[in-house]
Parts: structure tokens; sequence; C-alpha cells
């Protein structure tokens, strides 16, 4: 006998089924999927966000949405290995499609890994379409030059800069009230920590650090057009790191879009390696109003979008910083 519990909210024992079959899932596959335990435990309670697929109390099929997402909902999504091609990832999308279409959810974001030929082919048949692709990243060794660009100031972002970290964010989206509302909303997050960089007391730029239960990722990372290419992301990326390692030893990651040549430079020049690569697969469900723009957040991503841990939606990272 099979049953899908839709929950808003998980208590402990349903937690560490989840935790299990994510890492039996992930070991069967070799994959690395990307589920915060700290997401699971800190749950609104305003949205369905988990799917729970039980056969005879075993918990087999699991479907994961953000818990931030309004409009757009980014998802991932297994099955037990002993316990695929019977239908349970076609009834768990189902069940998500049509909770997420009643409560006016615009867009389903599905996360999956390029690794996954499985989970790729099966998305291809739900109608959603490759919209893009992200490198997951993880810092290997340290390459810090040091060098110094004179004027430049990094600081813990407060309430009074949010407007123009705002501005700087939104520089590539358009969509000013969604970037502003996710912006607020991170800066209360006790698990974030966003820091905002100026020139000559000016404003520049704005990166997140993010302390994830297992690693420290790097989002929201953004230098103003007209700056890029100058070596002023790279000291902002350096000094980062510095307060990353000395606070943690935790592994140092970043998401960047697989197109974003000059990015995955500079990235690759300060140390991070490819450990895997995520694609993004678009289901659209509702109109957007002629004002909606997309905002990944996923990677919470703006290049983020992206959102993400996810923005994962995590905010996708605005890194648009030429390599130095």
């Amino acid at each position: 006998m099979h049953v899908i519990h839709k929950k808003t909210t998980l208590i402990p024992s349903e937690i560490s089924a989840i935790e299990r079959l994510i890492d039996m899932c992930n070991t069967h596959d070799s994959l690395h999927m990307r589920i915060e335990k700290s997401m699971l435990c800190e749950r609104p309670g305003n949205m369905v966000n988990d799917y729970l697929y039980y056969e005879d109390g075993q918990l087999v099929g699991y479907l994961s949405a953000d818990s931030w997402g309004k409009k757009d909902k980014e998802i991932t999504g297994m099955v037990h290995p002993d316990y695929r091609r019977r239908g349970i990832g076609r009834a768990l999308f189902e069940a998500a499609r049509e909770e997420y279409k009643r409560n006016g959810v615009q867009m389903l974001i599905f996360v999956c890994e390029h690794a996954s030929q499985s989970g790729r082919a099966f998305l291809e048949t739900t109608g959603a379409e490759h919209a893009y692709s992200e490198h997951y990243m993880v810092l290997g060794n340290f390459k810090e030059r040091g060098q110094v660009k004179e004027g430049l100031e990094m600081r813990l972002a407060t309430e009074s800069d949010i407007p123009a970290i705002t501005t700087i964010l939104a520089t590539d989206t358009g969509n000013v009230e969604e970037v502003k509302a996710w912006v607020t909303d991170a800066m209360k997050d006790p698990h974030q920590r966003t820091y905002f960089a100026t020139l000559h007391g000016k404003p520049l730029g704005c990166v997140r650090l993010d302390f994830m239960e297992k690693v420290t990722g790097i989002y929201g990372f953004e230098v103003r057009l007209g700056y890029r290419g100058l070596g002023y992301g790279r000291q902002m990326l350096e000094q980062l790191i510095s307060i990353a390692r000395a606070e943690s030893d935790r592994p140092v990651i970043l998401e960047v879009l697989t197109d974003n040549t000059n990015a995955i430079g500079l990235y690759h020049s300060v140390g991070f390696e490819i450990r895997t690569t995520y694609d993004y697969y678009e289901l659209p469900l509702l109109l957007r109003q002629a004002t909606d723009k997309p905002f990944a957040c996923h990677s919470e991503r703006s290049e983020e979008s992206t959102s993400s841990r996810a923005e994962i939606l995590r905010f996708a990272q605005n890194d648009n910083e030429a390599a130095q």
C-alpha cells in the first residue's frame, strides 16, 4: 500500500528518513543532491514544500521544494533505487504540480545533476525545458594575490545599505521590488551574512556568505557595471574567502552559470575547482503578468540569479567580474 504525505512542516523522524534516502540515492548514483537539513528543520509552515511517498510504511520517494519561493518554486526529487520505474517520480511530480498551480505558483524550476541521465530523461517527459546550467565549485588551494585597490572597502551590510545593494543586484534582473524583498530577508537570516563594498565611499558591489551545515557558500556576488574586470571583484572575493576560512574549516563553495566564462576564469584563478554541474529545467504553471520578470533565486541566482541554498530559489550570483 502506498501513500503520499504532503507536509508544511516536518517532524524529526521524517527528517531522518529523508536524510537516509538522500544519502542512499547520492551513493547509488554518485550524485551530490543539495538539500540542507537546516532548511527541512525550519520550514515556515505556510505552504506544502515536502512530498513524502511511502510504500508499506517505508519512505521510498521524496520531492523537496524551496521554502522562500512564491512565484517560482525550485524542486529536487528522488526515488529509492529499488523502487524506480514504478511511477513514483511521476506521482510526486503530479502532486506538486497540482498543489502549486492551485496556490498561484507561476513557475516550477527543477534541479537535476547533469550526471543523472535518468533524471534528465524523466524531466524531458514532463514538459519542462532546460533553461540553464550551473557549475558547483569548491575551493581547493587558495591562490591569494593580496593586491589592494586604493579606496576599496568591504564591510558587513546594515539595514541602511539595502537600497544600494538592491540597485546593484537589480541591474541585471530589473526586478527591483523582488530583489529588495530577498535582500531584506537574507539580512534577517542568522545563517547568512551580507557584505557591502564601496570605492572611495560610493557603492561598488556586494556579496553574501551562507553558513550551511556542511559548507560555506558564496552567493549574490555582484560588481557594478563599469567596474568589472578591474580587479575589484578579486579583492572582494579574496577578502571574503579569508573571512570564511577564519570562522570555519568547512569547504567554501559557490555556483556559477556554465556560460559565464569570465567569472569561471576568476574562480579558477583563485583556486576553485568544478565538482559537478546542475541543470535547471523550467515548467510554467501560470502566465506571468506583464510586469513580472523571471527572478531565479536559485541559487537564489542572478548569475542566484539564485538563488539557491538555495536561491538554491538560491539567488543566482551576479558574478560577472572578469578574471584578473
